[in-house]
C-alpha cells in the first residue's frame, strides 16, 4: 500500500477487507461438511495495526506436484505470511496465516471459484485485491489469493484456463456490451477516407451497403467518399461491439443527429439484429411478420398455445375475425419478437431490414399519419421555372428535397415529370455537372427543356452526346442515351457525377443488360439520383429491384433478399424463380415512405388543362447520305427564292416530302419507346404514305396490334376499325392519315395523340386532336408533336404557332399552342427562316390544297423503288409524273378560264 493514504482511508480499507473475508468464510461454511473446507478465524482486533490470521484447511485430493515437499499420509502445508514480509513503509498489512493443500494438477480440478493459475504457480505472489468496495472484492476475487513462501519452488509451468465466472449479486449493475473491435478513420485521398480496423462480420456487412465503397486488396482496407461519412458512422454506431475513432476534424459530428429516422442508433441496431439468425431448422410451426400500415404490422402464423399467450401480453394487440390474424403497433415489435424467439419449435420471419430502416421512428412511437413534408427553399432556382410549377408539382419537388435528392418520381404520363426533375436538379446546382440519361428519341427534347426552364443556363453549357467518341463531361448539363452510355465505359470519369437524372428508369429493369451494368455503378456513387418513370414495373415486382438499388443501396444489397420477400421466390430444379409476387402491400408502403412518389391523373385532374401539348425534338442523324444531301439541296433551293408562285410551291413540296423521309427512323424509335413505357393505346397521325407504310411495317414486325385508316380505306370499314380500337383490351395503335381521318371518328378510349408529321393548316391538326378529346373522354389528353431540326419542321412549327395565336386572340379557337405547349418555343436560328415561313403562309390557298394533297399522297422518292397507291390505283413515280405537272395543269386551267 502506498504510504500517502490517510489514517481514515487505511481504516476503511481494512474494514472492507475484513467484511469481504467474513462473507467468504460464511459462504464456504454454507457449503456444509462435505465441502472439505473449514475456515476458522484465529484472532481479530479492532486496531488498525493489529494482525488478523485466518486458517483455511483443505484436504489434499491428489498427488503433489512439488517433489521438494515431503508428502505424508495426509499432509497439510501451513504457510504464514510473516510481519517482515510487509513493505517497510506500510503499517496496514496484517499477518495472515493460511493452511492450504499442496497445489493440485489442473486435470484433478480445484477449489470452485479459484483461479487454477494461482494454485499451480509456485512462488507466485498474488497482488493485493483492491478492497475499496466490498462488492468489487467479492465479485472480482471470490477466493482469497494464495501467498507462497520464499522457500517454496517448483519447475511446473502452469496451464492457462479461463478465468472464474464472476458471482452475480443483486446490487451489481448490468454491464454494457464490451467493445471487441476498435478502429479509426483516416484520410485516404482528397475526397475519400479509409477505415483501419480488424475483421468483423457485422462491420463488413455495413461497409457493403455504402454506395461509394471501395476495397483495396493490397492494403486489405475499405475506403469511402467523404459524402458518405455520416451514413457510415451512423450505421457503425448500431454495432455495440465496434468502435471507430472519428475522422480528424470531424470529431464534433453528431452521428445520431445525422440520422433523420432514428434518434437512437443502438436501438436501431438491436432491431436490425432481429433480422439475423431467426431461422430454426427443426421448427414445426412457421410464421411471418408483415407490415400492413405505416404504424401496424400483423403476424401470419398458425394456432399455437404459447404464441397466442404471447400475443395477448402486447398492449396494442388486435385480432381480426375475418382474416384470423393478430396485428400490433410497431412500437411493440421488439418486445413481441423477444418473446416469440424464446418459444421452441416455432420460427418467425421478422420484418426486413429495409422496412426497419424506413420506419425506424415508428418503432419508438407509432403514428398513423405521416409527418408533413417541409416546404423547400427554391429561391436559388430560376423564377421562370418556379412560377410555372403546378401545386402538385411543387409538392413533388418538396418530397425530393426531403429525401435528400434521391427518389423515384413515378407520376402518370402527362403530369410534368420533366419540369419537376429539372427543378430538383436546379436546387442542387452547386453540385453539378449534371448527367441526364434518356431514350435516344428524346435527347434533344431535354436540351430544349433546359433552355426553356433555366434561362440562366448558357446554351453552350448543354452537351448532347450523339456519338461514342463525344466527351461525356464537357458541359454543365450532359445528355446521353441509354445505348450510348453502355458503350462509354472507357470514359467513366474519375470523379463521378453528383447529380443524375434517369428518364424512363424502367429501362434498367433487367440487371443483366449492358445499359444496367453501365448505369448502376454511377448511380450508387452519385449523391443525388432522380429516377423518372410513369411505369416503374411493367409486369412483376422483380423489375423494381434495380431502381430501388439505385436510390437506396442499403435496403436490399442482395437480390435474393428482395426476391424472397416480394417476388414469391421458389427454388426449382434449375434454380430460383423470381417471377411471382408476394407482400405487395408492404412493398407499396416501403416505396412510398422512403423513395417513391406517384400521382395519377385522376388525383390531380382539377389542376390539369384539358389538353397538354408537348414538342418532342427528334434528330435525323441516322439518315442516309443521299437523303441528307437531298434535304440540304431542297433547303438551299427554297432560300434562293423563285420567280413565280408555281416554282415556289413545287420547291416547298419537295422540301416537305424529303422531311418525311428523313424522319422515318426517329418516328419508329419514338413509337417503340412509348410501347416500352407501357402506353397501350394511342393515335399516330402522319401525312405521307411512305410514313404510314413504315410505321405499320414496324408495328407488324414487333407483333403489336394496330388499325390503319387513310384515303384508301372504304367508308364501310372505318366504323369497324374504330370499334376494334375502342373495345380492344390489348395494346393497339391507330395509324391515321392527317387529311383522311381528321374528322368523323371517335377514338376516346385513348388519351394520347402523336403527330409524326406536321401540317401547314392548324385547323386540320385541331380536328385530328379532337378524335380523342371529345364527349366520353374522362381524362386529360396528351398531344405530342415530333419536330426535327434541319427540316421543313423548322418553318412549319413557327407558322402553326403564329396562326393559332391569331385564332385564339380573335376568339375563334380555344387552343393556344404557344402558351399551352411544353417546349413550344422551338425555333430554328436560321436567318432565312422568316422568308421561307412567309412562303409557306402565302403559297397554299384553299384552292391549291387539293392539288397539293394529291401531289403529297403520290410522292415517293424515285430512288427508293416504291410506288404509291391512291384510291386503290397504282400511280407513276415522281420521276415520270412530276409535281410540276399538278401545278402546271392547274395554272393552265386558270388561264383558260
Amino acid at each position: 500500500m502506498s504510504s500517502s493514504l490517510t489514517a481514515e482511508q487505511q481504516r476503511r480499507i481494512e474494514e472492507n477487507r475484513q467484511r469481504a473475508l467474513a462473507r467468504r468464510a460464511e459462504r464456504l461454511a454454507q457449503q456444509g461438511p462435505g465441502s472439505g473446507v473449514a475456515t476458522t478465524p484465529q484472532n481479530t482486533t479492532s486496531s488498525t495495526h493489529s494482525s488478523t490470521t485466518y486458517t483455511i484447511t483443505v484436504p489434499r485430493q491428489g498427488p503433489s506436484v512439488h517433489p521438494s515437499i515431503d508428502q505424508g499420509p495426509n499432509p497439510l502445508v501451513r504457510q504464514t505470511l510473516p510481519q517482515s514480509k510487509q513493505s517497510s513503509g506500510s503499517t496496514l498489512n496484517p499477518s495472515k496465516q493460511f493452511t492450504e493443500p499442496i497445489p493440485l494438477p489442473t486435470a484433478q480440478g480445484g477449489l470452485k471459484g479459484t483461479n487454477s493459475n494461482t494454485w499451480n504457480l509456485p512462488g507466485f505472489k498474488s497482488p493485493e485485491p483492491r478492497l475499496s468496495d466490498a462488492a468489487t472484492a467479492t465479485t472480482a476475487r471470490p477466493c482469497a489469493g494464495t501467498f507462497y513462501g520464499r522457500g517454496v519452488k517448483s519447475d511446473q509451468v502452469p496451464k492457462k484456463t479461463p478465468p472464474p465466472t464472476p458471482v452475480s449479486t443483486s446490487f451489481i449493475p448490468a454491464k454494457k456490451p464490451s467493445i471487441s473491435v476498435r478502429g479509426k478513420c483516416v484520410p485516404h485521398s482528397a475526397e475519400r477516407f479509409r477505415v483501419e480496423v480488424s475483421y468483423n462480420a457485422e462491420l463488413i456487412t455495413v461497409f457493403k451497403t455504402i454506395p461509394s465503397r471501395n476495397y483495396d486488396p493490397a492494403t486489405k482496407m475499405w475506403n469511402f467518399s467523404l459524402q458518405d461519412y455520416s451514413q457510415l458512422m451512423e450505421e457503425v454506431a448500431g454495432i455495440p461491439s465496434v468502435a471507430l475513432q472519428p475522422l480528424e476534424g470531424m470529431e464534433g459530428v453528431d452521428v445520431e443527429a445525422a440520422s433523420r429516422r432514428s434518434r437512437d442508433a443502438l436501438a436501431l441496431g438491436a432491431l436490425m439484429k432481429l433480422c439475423q439468425g431467426w431461422q430454426k431448422p427443426g421448427a414445426t410451426e412457421k410464421g411471418c411478420c408483415i407490415l400492413t400500415t405505416r404504424s401496424r404490422f400483423e403476424v401470419d402464423v398458425g394456432y399455437q398455445v404459447d404464441v397466442i399467450a404471447a400475443f395477448k401480453q402486447m398492449p396494442s394487440k388486435n385480432y381480426d375475425m375475418k382474416t384470423r390474424k393478430w396485428s400490433f403497433l410497431l412500437e411493440d415489435y421488439k418486445k413481441l419478437m423477444d418473446v416469440l424467439t424464446e418459444i421452441p419449435m416455432v420460427e418467425f420471419e421478422p420484418l426486413p431490414r429495409a422496412v426497419i430502416q424506413a420506419f425506424s421512428s415508428q418503432f419508438e412511437k407509432s403514428q398513423s399519419r405521416a409527418a408533413d413534408i417541409p416546404e423547400a427553399d427554391l429561391s436559388g432556382v430560376d423564377p421562370a421555372l418556379t412560377r410555372c410549377l403546378m401545386p402538385f408539382q411543387r409538392d413533388g419537388v418538396n418530397f425530393a428535397v426531403s429525401r435528400e435528392g434521391r427518389l423515384l418520381l413515378a407520376d402518370d404520363m402527362g403530369l410534368g415529370k420533366t419540369i419537376q426533375a429539372i427543378c430538383i436538379a436546379a436546387f442542387y446546382r452547386k453540385e453539378w455537372p449534371l448527367l441526364v440519361v434518356t431514350p435516344s428519341s428524346v435527347r434533344f427534347t431535354w436540351a430544349e427543356a433546359f433552355q426553356r426552364w433555366l434561362p440562366s443556363l448558357r446554351p453552350d453549357s448543354i452537351n448532347v452526346v450523339v456519338k461514342g467518341k463525344d466527351n461525356l463531361r464537357s458541359g454543365q448539363v450532359n445528355i446521353i442515351s441509354y445505348d450510348l452510355l453502355s458503350k462509354m465505359d472507357k470514359q467513366q470519369p474519375t470523379h463521378p457525377f453528383n447529380v443524375i437524372i434517369m428518364d424512363e428508369s424502367h429501362f434498367l429493369k433487367n440487371m443483366k443488360t449492358a445499359r444496367c451494368k453501365a448505369a448502376l455503378p454511377m448511380l450508387k456513387a452519385a449523391k443525388r439520383v432522380i429516377l423518372l418513370s410513369g411505369t416503374p414495373a411493367m409486369s412483376r415486382p422483380s423489375e423494381l429491384y434495380t431502381q430501388i438499388l439505385a436510390v437506396r443501396p442499403a435496403f436490399f444489397p442482395r437480390f435474393h433478399e428482395f426476391g424472397a420477400r416480394y417476388c414469391d421466390a421458389k427454388q426449382l430444379h434449375w434454380g430460383w424463380d423470381y417471377s411471382g409476387s408476394s407482400n405487395l402491400a408492404e412493398l407499396k408502403l416501403l416505396l412510398e415512405e422512403s423513395l417513391m412518389l406517384r400521382r395519377l391523373k385522376a388525383e390531380v385532374l382539377s389542376q390539369l388543362p384539358a389538353k397538354q401539348r408537348k414538342v418532342v425534338t427528334v434528330t435525323t442523324d441516322g439518315i442516309t447520305a443521299r437523303t441528307k444531301a437531298a434535304l440540304n439541296a431542297a433547303a438551299k433551293d427554297l432560300a434562293q427564292g423563285h420567280r413565280n408562285k408555281m416554282q415556289e410551291k413545287e420547291a416547298l413540296l419537295v422540301f416537305f416530302n424529303h422531311t418525311a423521309e428523313a424522319k422515318l427512323r426517329p418516328i419508329n424509335e419514338y413509337i417503340m419507346d412509348l410501347m416500352e413505357c407501357g402506353r397501350e393505346k394511342f393515335l399516330v397521325f402522319a401525312h405521307h404514305k411512305l410514313v404510314l407504310d413504315n410505321v405499320t411495317k414496324e408495328l407488324g414486325e414487333k407483333g403489336i396490334s394496330y388499325i390503319r385508316i387513310d384515303g384508301t380505306t372504304p367508308s364501310a370499314e372505318r366504323q369497324l376499325l374504330c370499334n376494334k380500337f375502342q373495345f380492344s383490351e390489348k395494346s393497339c395503335v391507330a395509324v391515321l392519315s392527317i387529311t383522311a381521318a381528321n374528322m368523323g371518328l371517335t377514338l376516346h378510349s385513348a388519351n394520347l395523340v402523336v403527330f409524326a408529321e406536321l401540317f401547314w393548316n392548324p385547323g386540320v391538326l385541331i380536328q385530328a386532336e379532337d378524335r380523342v378529346h371529345r364527349i366520353g373522354q374522362t381524362s386529360n389528353v396528351d398531344i405530342h408533336y415530333l419536330v426535327a431540326k434541319g427540316t421543313a419542321d423548322d418553318y412549319l412549327w413557327p407558322m402553326i404557332q403564329e396562326k393559332m395565336n391569331v385564332l385564339g386572340q380573335a376568339g375563334l379557337s380555344e387552343s393556344n399552342l404557344s402558351e399551352n405547349a411544353e417546349c413550344a418555343s422551338f425555333y430554328c436560328r436560321d436567318p432565312k427562316q422568316k422568308t421561307i415561313t412567309e412562303m409557306f403562309q402565302r403559297s397554299f390557298t384553299e384552292e391549291d390544297e387539293a392539288m397539293l394533297l394529291q401531289a403529297a399522297d403520290t410522292w415517293d422518292d424515285s430512288e427508293t423503288g416504291i410506288t404509291s397507291t391512291c384510291q386503290g390505283n397504282v400511280t407513276e413515280s415522281p420521276s415520270k409524273k412530276t409535281i410540276f405537272d399538278y401545278f402546271g395543269n392547274n395554272s393552265a386551267k386558270r388561264k383558260a378560264l
